[in-house]
């Protein structure tokens, strides 16, 4: 009997384990799990959580708070305060260490969680591997395990902790006959072991690949069986969605963009909660457009009703339409439609001359058009001030400020990135070069104002200051290569011997679609264009620089590291 405790099952009530019909020993306890190799069994009594052998005898006499199935000969226990830990087979220790949390041993690797709430892999001696805490550690499988970062951000790690490749998505999955599950900003979908998508098709969920197909469920409620193209072979389910419902919906995606215009201009976001007769006095129109106007709003969920007392409020997403708000997206909405929506009206001809046609009948660029209105000019400042609030929260873990004394933000608006920077790194300074009527009133944080220096300045002449660092952010992307190329060469002519370039921009790629309506955007606007790595790399090359290497900032803005040529 001894040799056949791979046969046993746990009894039903929990207590003890069964080989057969019958008991596998004679003791009792509050609570078992499975056998594991090389035949131990985790158990409970009165006198708290140990291990038992296939005699149902006690492997060592401590006791801990739980304790967990052998792996690879090693068992994770918790040790209640003494925290949690490893045993080896003979109940001892497998190292001094104690852990928040411990998982189970696979390859001889293991994640555990530590006191701060990090993760990372142990080898089989206990041994941390590499030098990366991460937001989440799984199990590793066939040398590869999934990791998170504290963005959000998975990645598939190798045996050392090291990126297998450097492509970060929402969510992500082992890898299973040499693909792997994972989710992006569009959904999920498969990919290889380079991180590269196998086909441009996103989905709702996706299994992993059997024989050469998988099961997958689109957006529309549909079942398909796909191939490892993502070509669909079968059709399990119809789609739900009424196509022609579909493409009408964003045929008339305006009117969702025309009613947050009305809705900010009226300032209703700021009139929540409510009653409907307090919101119609506050805005000023009767209370039966309120109800059609709230009814709009709760359709796109940015407001709720509350049935019981009759109050509308802001769900999260309103209340980034209230134009009080330190961040707010109300100065975008009204921005947007005002100034966004005549140059999309040459969409058509402007692709076909591929250039601004909107520009075209106005003297000057996009910002000078701008500066012709101090009102339109304010409010577009205003929205992108809320975006780079949003975008470069990150931008001191990115940029190793420590490592100059003096950086150039030029054309960074209301200073954001050179902001936040100069509070993160005590010892550098900071200049922030803009358009003379942005930068007039400009207030520099008490903080950081003997290290912070504002001056006007024209982007496409010999810059008035020099640094060992030039940030460019989403400044590029409003210009042709042409304009792109001149702000390179007066960056460049900026920079001391030793200067850096730091980009910040939205980079294409050939795998996604993703960007698709922001570029088209800035070719109706700026007649600036969105671009890829290797567009920049381009460029960069050709104005004197040499592209070191690219991060991700966040989901919609990279760092792209320069130096000079030497």
């Amino acid at each position: 009997m001894n040799i056949k405790w791979h046969e046993t099952c746990v009894s039903a009530d929990g207590t003890h384990h069964l080989w057969g019909a019958a008991p596998f020993y004679n003791r009792r306890f509050l609570s078992v799990l499975k056998y594991h190799a090389p035949g131990l069994a985790s158990v409970k009594n009165e006198t708290g959580a140990f291990h038992i052998n296939i005699d149902g005898e006690d492997l060592y006499p401590e006791r801990y708070s739980r304790t967990f199935g052998f792996y690879q000969g090693k068992a994770s226990v918790d040790g209640g305060d003494g925290g949690w830990f490893h045993i080896t087979i003979n109940g001892k220790p497998l190292y001094s260490q104690r852990y928040q949390w411990c998982g189970n041993f696979q390859e001889n690797r293991c994640p555990v969680r530590n006191e701060y709430g990090e993760y990372f892999h142990i080898d089989e001696y206990g041994k941390a591997l590499g030098n990366v805490l991460w937001k989440y550690a799984g199990d590793y499988r066939d040398g590869i395990a999934v990791v998170q970062d504290e963005k959000g951000r998975h990645f598939h790690v190798d045996k050392n902790g090291n990126k297998i490749h450097l492509n970060g998505f929402a969510d992500l999955d082992i890898f299973h006959k040499g693909f792997a599950r994972a989710r992006d900003e569009r959904g999920w979908h498969h990919i290889g072991k380079n991180g590269k998508p196998l086909y441009t098709r996103r989905f709702s969920n996706v299994e992993p690949f059997y024989n050469g197909q998988a099961r997958v469920e689109g957006s529309d409620g549909s079942l398909l069986i796909i191939d490892e193209l993502g070509e669909t072979i079968t059709m399990l389910k119809p789609s739900e969605t009424d196509i022609v419902q579909k493409v009408s919906a964003n045929i008339v995606g305006y009117w969702k963009t025309y009613t947050i215009y009305a809705a900010v201009s009226l300032k209703i976001f700021d009139a929540l909660p409510g009653s409907l007769y307090s919101i119609a006095t506050d805005i000023k129109i009767s209370e039966t457009s309120a109800t059609r106007l709230l009814r709009a709003l709760m359709e796109m969920e940015l407001v709720s009703y509350n049935s019981e007392n009759g109050v509308y409020s802001n769900l999260p997403e309103g209340d980034l339409l209230r134009t009080q708000e330190h961040f707010s997206l109300a100065p975008a909405a009204i921005s947007f439609c005002e100034r966004h929506v005549e140059p999309w009206l040459t969409l058509a001809e402007s692709l076909k001359q591929q250039s601004s046609v909107f520009l075209q009948n106005r003297n000057g660029d996009w910002f000078q058009n701008l500066e012709n209105n101090d009102e339109n000019r304010i409010q577009y400042q205003k929205a992108l001030t809320t975006y780079a609030r949003n975008d470069y929260k990150r931008i001191a873990k990115k940029i190793p400020g420590g490592r100059h004394k003096k950086i150039i933000d030029a054309a960074g608006g209301s200073g954001t990135a050179i902001i936040n920077l100069l509070f993160a790194y005590p010892d550098i300074q900071g200049v922030l070069l803009e358009r003379p009527k942005v930068v007039y009133g400009f207030s520099v944080p008490e903080e950081i104002g003997n290290r912070m220096t504002v001056k006007a300045f024209d982007l496409f002449s010999n810059w008035c200051e020099t640094g060992d660092a030039v940030i460019l952010a989403r400044v590029l992307h409003d210009w042709n290569d042409e304009f792109a190329l001149n702000i390179l060469k007066n960056a460049r002519n900026a920079l001391s011997d030793q200067g850096f370039l730091y980009v910040i921009e939205f980079l294409l790629s050939k795998d996604s679609p993703c960007g698709g309506l922001l570029d088209l955007n800035m070719l109706v606007t700026t007649n600036g264009m969105e671009r890829s790595r290797e567009s920049y790399e381009t460029l960069l090359d050709e104005a004197g620089f040499i592209l070191k290497y690219v991060e991700s900032m966040s989901d919609v803005t990279s760092v792209l590291f320069a130096e000079l040529k030497r």
